[in-house]
């Protein structure tokens, strides 16, 4: 996405630990919440806009927001009753009370505090005169409220609006039917065929007329029109985009430009420059009729914003996710086939070719003098390097353990989803609702222009196969012209299940991944969508203390951990037969993954929903029942040994454990153990416990097996390098008699650098232990003091080595024959003279002394 360009305000972030440490009277500095990490910059976003326009009335960058706005973390929900009551908490003598818990912030345990000097006054004004008595879902009203906190960028105000109802349609769809509202432990499945159901088309867009666009690009400082932003002002949430409205109401409304707006009030469209949907704007009934509501924002000092920018080009290129793979079934020839384009460019770039490694590392001649990147930037001889071949490792390794758990790059981008504005224009003049896109069809210039005709589409998070859908591209002249200015936005269908499918997707700023790649589009299998029965929550009228009581259900999300019993649960299903009874009965608990997702989400609206059973995931919980210990996902899958350092220090450990008891006993490893010809009863019970005991799950789930091939394809690749090298130090030498006693002085130096080193890894060792067992994990002082420390320890050794051996050829030659001809250390050869190989490799490259 386009970035917005807004100023950053810093604030402080103190956890309820530490202030009850305090008595919730701290003093702190600056300095000091900076160096422990509670010290943030927020972006500008509404609530700092009318703090200084209509409460301090003063120049927003004239105000010390560290004394206007602070976050606590809520380290113990036994904190909830004492941070969030009337006392408050106090901070360098400025008392802070509760203002908003946002969307995002609860699911970090965070609230946000304001100066209770101002508090009364901002919650009046963010209020925006709506109708108090208005009953109103808590979480609902708390979400809309937290809407002042996103980050957004202000824009020109649109001559004259009109708000209209939604367009809705109605289709016909198989479901799987998923409940959880009766007395059984677990959820009720159902598949229903042809259901009756309804689509929002317009659930969160809004359009506008192409030359509001044109100046709402010119207040964004913008070089060209977007396709679409996300609004932002009172109540108001959504996408806006440009579409020609008049040319459409010309064509097909006969050219009465007289609208009925959503209070039932008839307004000329020509007067409108925007047209808001009535669940973008989430109060319109809080307010009579527009006037009023823009008469409101205005005096409480709103104003239209944007928090997102559809991007001007869109990516050719992306990476997967194991969300996104972990449902295929894939073959062996699959997975290479998928693979392939990872693993051949991360070769490449681990000194498999030489411009491909130069522009991974992203070296140029502004390098580093004094460094092996700028040797190889220098010569391309340097690639075969030993060292820099490892050097290059520790650089790709991250790149290369992302591979191992499906980040693979594959042709295709994110992009904002839509609805369809053409059905949206047709309900709003009161025309029969058609759309120009079919079920299952989706409208995407860039995939047009790729000459795509049938795309993959994905929505994070995700848990099954029923949350993938394929669709086909309709490239009609109709859609090319009337979609022209939404040239990167994916418009959907409103005639088919794709947002069930996809967890409920909306068109308020909602992200589709999609794909051309042809085995993810080959192995793509329809199925239904998944409903899930939802129970609503009841509206009231609000008060602060039902709103505290949804911010303190809402805290702690466990979304992620849902996600990841569903992955685990693939991989226990790998082991069984795809028509075994226990194959269903995963495939069952997978679905229920979707429902539990958003039973976790409706916590937050206090809504109470059943956990999932804990002998899905827990093997304690199944008691002594074989059939459900045989399903229960109890561990991770072995591809995240990749995703959890932990994980891989468990699972190291017990293979090592596991293959010295196997050789105590049995005088052979594990692996030769289940190569041979026939077991002792006693030698199957090994396995078999050691396969029970396995800290991770090794079936052969779709993620495990891309995991495996990544590894058997870069976890020797350094080695084979290093093998296939012909690289000869000796060519940078030049021809300079040595002594003795430099070479042993130089020697000696290296020795007591390796002991230096030594020292200073074990120091940092230590630094990063104390520092895993504090809050403040990462340390920005510190950090400086590492590269301090380093940089003065190059600087020493080098200084000593040029007292020790004046002449730069001598000195040159005698630790390159040290540290390359007799394996010495060879940091300390780039560190002494990594300066004096850069001048050489240069001469080289004007003689040409050496053959490729």
């Amino acid at each position: 996405m386009a970035g917005i360009s807004v100023p950053q305000y810093e604030i402080f972030k103190i956890g309820t630990n530490k202030l009850k440490y305090s008595n919730w009277d701290l003093q702190i500095t600056k300095e000091e919440a900076f160096k422990y990490q509670e010290l943030i910059s927020l972006f500008e976003a509404q609530e700092f806009r009318i703090m200084a326009n209509k409460i301090l009335e003063k120049p927003i960058w004239s105000i010390d927001f560290s004394k206007i706005f602070m976050q606590v973390v809520v380290d113990k929900k036994s904190d909830f009753a004492r941070v969030t009551c009337k006392k408050g908490v106090t901070i360098n003598g400025v008392n802070y009370k509760r203002f908003v818990g946002t969307t995002g912030g609860l699911k970090n345990n965070t609230l946000l505090f304001c100066n209770s000097q101002y508090i009364d006054k901002l919650n009046e004004l963010c209020e925006c005169k709506r109708n108090p008595e208005a009953k109103l879902v808590p979480a609902k009203y708390e979400a809309y409220k937290a809407l002042t906190c996103s980050a957004s960028q202000p824009i020109c105000d649109p001559h004259g609006i009109l708000v209209v109802k939604d367009c809705i349609t109605q289709y016909f769809a198989d479901v799987i039917s998923l409940d959880d509202g009766d007395d059984s432990k677990e959820p009720t499945r159902e598949i229903i065929k042809d259901k009756a159901l309804e689509n929002n088309v317009s659930d969160g867009f809004n359009l506008c007329t192409i030359q509001y666009m044109q100046r709402v690009a010119e207040s964004l400082g913008l070089d060209y029109i977007p396709g679409g932003v996300c609004l932002r002002n009172a109540w108001l949430k959504g996408m806006l985009y440009p579409f020609p409205i008049y040319e459409f109401i010309e064509k097909y409304n006969n050219g009465n430009y007289m609208i009925e707006d959503i209070w039932g009030n008839i307004q000329d469209i020509r007067q409108c420059e925007m047209i808001i949907t009535e669940s973008s704007l989430k109060l319109w009934g809080a307010y009579d009729n527009i006037e009023q509501y823009v008469n409101a924002y205005k005096e409480c000092g709103y104003e239209f914003s944007v928090t997102k920018i559809s991007p001007h080009v869109l990516e050719e290129q992306r990476e997967l996710n194991y969300q996104y793979l972990q449902s295929y079934e894939f073959t062996d020839e699959d997975v290479e086939e998928l693979c392939a384009p990872t693993i051949n460019y991360l070769k490449d770039a681990m000194c498999g070719d030489y411009s491909s490694t130069v522009k991974f590392l992203g070296i140029n001649e502004n390098t580093d003098v004094n460094s092996w990147q700028r040797a190889l930037y220098t010569s391309e001889y340097m690639l075969g390097d030993p060292y820099i071949i490892d050097s290059v490792h520790r650089y790709i390794k991250k790149k290369m353990n992302d591979a191992k758990i499906g980040k693979l790059f594959v042709k295709g981008n994110y992009q904002i989803a839509s609805g369809d504005p053409f059905a949206l224009m047709q309900s709003i003049c009161g025309l029969k609702v058609t759309g120009l896109l079919k079920a299952n069809e989706c409208y995407s210039k860039f995939w047009i222009d790729k000459n795509e005709d049938e795309i993959v589409l994905f929505r994070s998070p995700m848990t099954s196969h029923n949350n993938i859908r394929m669709c086909n591209i309709n490239n009609s002249d109709e859609c090319r012209y009337w979609y022209q200015y939404m040239n990167t936005i994916m418009i959907i269908n409103g005639w088919d299940s794709f947002c069930m499918a996809e967890n409920g997707e909306d068109w308020d700023s909602d992200l589709n991944f999609s794909t051309n790649n042809p085995v993810m589009k080959r192995r793509y299998r329809y199925l239904p969508a998944i409903e899930c029965v939802q129970r609503n929550a009841e509206k009231i009228v609000v008060t602060e203390v039902a709103v505290k009581k949804t911010n303190k259900a809402g805290m702690g999300n466990q979304v992620g951990t849902i996600t990841n019993y569903v992955t685990s649960m693939m991989e226990v299903q790998s082991h069984f037969e795809k028509d075994s009874l226990e194959y269903k009965e995963l495939e069952y608990r997978i679905e229920c993954g979707q429902l539990y997702q958003q039973n976790e989400l409706d916590k937050i609206k206090g809504i109470i929903a059943k956990p999932m059973e804990s002998s899905w995931y827990n093997l304690g919980a199944c008691g002594e029942n074989k059939y459900l210990q045989s399903l229960c996902a109890y561990r991770k899958p072995y591809f995240m040994i990749y995703v959890y350092d932990e994980t891989k220090r468990q699972y190291k450990q017990y293979i090592k454990e596991s293959n010295a008891k196997c050789y105590a006993i049995y005088k052979c490893s594990i692996e030769d153990l289940y190569n041979k010809d026939s077991l002792t009863k006693e030698q199957e019970d090994f396995l078999f416990w050691y396969e029970r005991k396995m800290p991770v799950g090794t079936g052969n789930c779709s993620m495990n097996q891309i995991c495996k091939y990544v590894e058997s394809q870069l976890d020797g690749y350094k080695s084979q390098l290093h093998k296939d090298s012909s690289f000869d130090y000796n060519i940078l030498k030049v021809k300079r008699r040595c002594t003795e006693e430099h070479r042993q002085a130089l020697r000696e130096l290296e020795q007591y650098y390796c002991e230096c080193i030594k020292e200073y890894k074990k120091k940092q060792g230590k630094e990063k232990g104390i520092q895993l067992n504090r809050t403040d994990i990462f340390d920005k002082q510190d950090e400086f003091d590492k590269y301090y420390q380093r940089a003065s320890m190059v600087e020493l050794f080098k200084k000593k080595a040029e007292e020790i051996c004046p002449n730069d050829d001598e000195r040159m030659n005698i630790i390159l024959d040290m540290t390359y001809g007799y394996k010495g250390n060879r940091q300390f050869c780039w560190d002494c003279i990594g300066e004096l190989i850069i001048k050489r490799l240069e001469e080289m490259e004007e003689e040409v002394v050496y053959t490729e």
